[in-house]
C-alpha cells in the first residue's frame, strides 16, 4: 500500500503543472487577441478636388464625436489617415467661397472582425463654389460610410445616397440670398487744437543796480559727484494668442495681444470678394498699424 501511494503523488503533481500551463497559454492567447483588436485601424486614403479654383484654404477636418481628430491642408493629392474602430467620425470639407461638403464614418465592426485587415478605402470629394448671390448649405452629410454585412468590410450607405442627393438638390433650389459686404466704418474726424493766446507784452521797470563790496570767501571744499540716480527699466511682458475662423465666404483672424495685463483685440477680416479690413478693439485701423502691433 505505501507503494502505490508513492506512484499516484507524482503523477497528481504533473497533471497540476500541465493545466497551470494550459490556463496560461490561454490567457495570454486572449490578451494578444485582445491587443490587436485594440491597435487595428480602418484606413482611409482621402482626396478633396476643387473646381474652378486653387488649394488656397481648403481644409479637411476630421472629428471623432465632438473632439478634433485630425486636420488636412489640401494640396490636390491622397491623404491616408488611420481612424479608431467602433467609433463614430465626421469629415467637413471646407473652403472660403465654396459649398461645404460633410460625411459620416461609423467604424462599428462585428466581434472578431478586428483581427483581419480591412481594405483601402479611397475618399474623393469635389467642391463647387458658391452661386455669386447666394449661398447653398447643406443641411446633412452626403454621403455615409459603414461596415456591409454582405461585403463584409466597410462600404458607402448605398441606401442613405438617395437621400443625400435629394438633400443636395433642394439645398440648390432654396438657397439663401448672400449678404452684402458690410460699409467699412470711417473714424471722426480729428479736432483741430485751438490756437495759441497772443502774447503778452511786459514794459521794463527800471533798476538801480548798486556794486555790492567784494568779500573774498575761502573757496567750499569740493562736493562728491554721485551718479545720477536712474530707475530700472520696467519689464515689458508680451503675450499674443491668434485664433482663424473661417466660413464660406469670409475668413477671420482675431489676434489678442497681451501688455502688461492689459489685452489689445484685433482682428482682420478677408472676405473671398478681395475686401480685407482691419479693427483694434473694434475701430477701423490700417493694415500697416495691424502688422506692427500683432507682430
Amino acid at each position: 500500500m505505501p507503494l502505490i501511494m508513492e506512484m499516484k503523488l507524482p503523477l497528481k503533481r504533473k497533471q497540476t503543472k500541465t493545466n497551470a500551463f494550459a490556463v496560461i497559454m490561454l490567457v495570454l492567447f486572449s490578451a494578444m487577441h485582445l491587443f490587436s483588436q485594440n491597435e487595428a485601424k480602418f484606413t482611409v486614403r482621402f482626396k478633396m478636388i476643387v473646381h474652378d479654383g486653387d488649394y488656397k484654404n481648403a481644409v479637411i477636418t476630421i472629428k471623432k464625436g465632438n473632439q478634433n481628430y485630425k486636420v488636412i491642408d489640401v494640396d490636390g493629392g491622397y491623404t491616408s489617415v488611420d481612424l479608431d474602430l467602433n467609433s463614430d467620425f465626421t469629415v467637413v470639407c471646407t473652403k472660403m467661397g465654396y459649398i461645404t461638403k460633410t460625411l459620416t464614418y461609423k467604424t462599428r465592426v462585428p466581434s472578431g472582425r478586428a483581427a483581419d485587415d480591412f481594405a483601402k478605402f479611397k475618399c474623393v470629394v469635389e467642391l463647387f463654389p458658391q452661386p455669386e448671390d447666394k449661398i447653398v448649405t447643406f443641411s446633412q452629410p452626403v454621403g455615409r460610410i459603414m461596415y456591409s454585412i454582405g461585403l463584409n468590410d466597410f462600404d458607402y450607405d448605398k441606401n442613405y445616397a438617395n437621400t443625400a442627393l435629394e438633400m443636395q438638390k433642394q439645398a440648390a433650389d432654396h438657397a439663401t440670398p448672400a449678404p452684402k459686404p458690410p460699409a467699412p466704418s470711417t473714424p471722426p474726424p480729428k479736432a483741430e487744437p485751438p490756437p495759441p493766446p497772443p502774447p503778452v507784452v511786459s514794459k521794463p521797470i527800471p533798476i538801480e543796480i548798486k556794486q555790492p563790496e567784494v568779500v573774498h570767501e575761502p573757496p567750499p571744499p569740493p562736493k562728491k559727484k554721485e551718479p545720477p540716480h536712474v530707475d530700472p527699466p520696467k519689464k515689458i511682458e508680451k503675450n499674443t494668442l491668434e485664433r482663424i475662423f473661417q466660413d464660406d465666404r469670409k475668413k477671420t483672424t482675431i489676434v489678442t495681444v497681451t501688455i502688461n495685463k492689459e489685452d489689445f483685440v484685433y482682428k482682420k477680416e478677408e472676405f473671398n470678394w478681395g475686401a480685407t479690413y482691419y479693427y483694434k478693439n473694434n475701430v477701423n485701423i490700417t493694415e500697416t498699424t495691424y502688422r506692427n502691433e500683432t507682430e
